[in-house]
């Protein structure tokens, strides 16, 4: 799948003349900007692969959206652009945000800094942000191919959702994202979602682990789970290794724990989305493949 390339007649990241004929939005274009909305930058393929429809008209159809002010085209982009990535990311603008909120009878809650924040979102934020989209995309198709097993509470923390002792200091606890997996017999399984670039140092790492592993232990008064697992989506092979090893102190008896799981970006896509409930997934206790889910329910693998 390929993007729209730049040309002179439609500049990627400046809008055509302000004076367009109006645009007549559809019931799939605001579903659109919710999806924008709930991921907070979603590329072309995400968009197609949620919404449906032929790549040339989801294409035309967001540009429509981006040249009538309802998308942005972050600017920052540019520089995953330069460095081989090839699909345009859009962000809900301000006058998208203006059209959900007057649907949902909550102007209060539009960003006042949205446009601001879309502009000066930077490279590191944009790719980091896009892997968890692209994890949430492929999981929702996945769910949709498994009528035993629904999605449930995604969530993106603003805050720490803990704070724990380690070695006399507070470490924060707080997930790339958080959801459940439910499943027809009502069983519920309970995942955190870490997105590793390949930037955190091993040691900084570990220290997240063990706080997780200190969390086992709360209460679901507070705010947290039952029984989780710590979910790693990495760059590479070799980065997902060397967590592993990592991981495998991160519990006090040092023999490694299956509450938490790795996996790497390239063992799922939007094409094969079903993979994430495959044996994709090693932990540092056997290293050996597992799955997150059980076949038959939403119980761990």
């Amino acid at each position: 799948m390929t993007d729209i390339p730049h040309n002179s007649r439609r500049r990627l990241f400046r809008r055509l003349d302000p004076h367009l004929p109006p645009l007549a939005l559809t019931k799939r274009d605001l579903r659109v900007l919710e999806l924008v909305r709930e991921h907070r930058f979603l590329n072309t393929p995400h968009i197609q692969a949620l919404v449906g429809g032929s790549e040339r008209n989801t294409r035309e159809r967001l540009s429509r959206l981006y040249h009538h002010g309802y998308l942005d085209r972050p600017a920052h982009q540019r520089e995953l652009r330069a460095e081989g990535y090839r699909y345009l990311v859009y962000a809900l603008a301000p006058k998208g945000a203006r059209v959900l909120a007057r649907r949902s009878g909550e102007a209060a809650r539009v960003p006042r800094h949205l446009a601001e924040d879309n502009r000066t979102a930077k490279r590191f934020y944009l790719a980091h942000t896009l892997m968890v989209a692209e994890f949430r995309v492929c999981l929702t198709l996945a769910c949709r191919a498994r009528p035993d097993l629904v999605l449930t509470d995604w969530r993106v923390p603003e805050r720490p959702l803990a704070r724990v002792n380690l070695g006399g200091n507070r470490v924060a606890v707080i997930p790339d994202a958080r959801f459940s997996l439910q499943a027809q017999d009502g069983r519920v399984a309970h995942f955190f979602l870490e997105a590793d670039r390949g930037t955190m140092s091993l040691k900084r790492f570990l220290l997240k682990l063990q706080a997780y592993w200190q969390l086992r232990s709360r209460s679901l008064a507070d705010d947290l789970p039952g029984p989780f697992r710590v979910l790693t989506i990495t760059p590479s092979l070799r980065r997902m290794e060397n967590l592993i090893a990592t991981a495998k102190n991160a519990d006090p008896r040092r023999t490694g724990s299956r509450m938490f799981c790795f996996t790497c970006e390239d063992d799922y896509n939007l094409n094969e989305p079903e993979a994430l409930f495959a044996p994709i997934w090693r932990s540092p206790a056997d290293r050996v493949p597992h799955a997150i889910v059980e076949r038959n329910g939403g119980g761990h693998g």
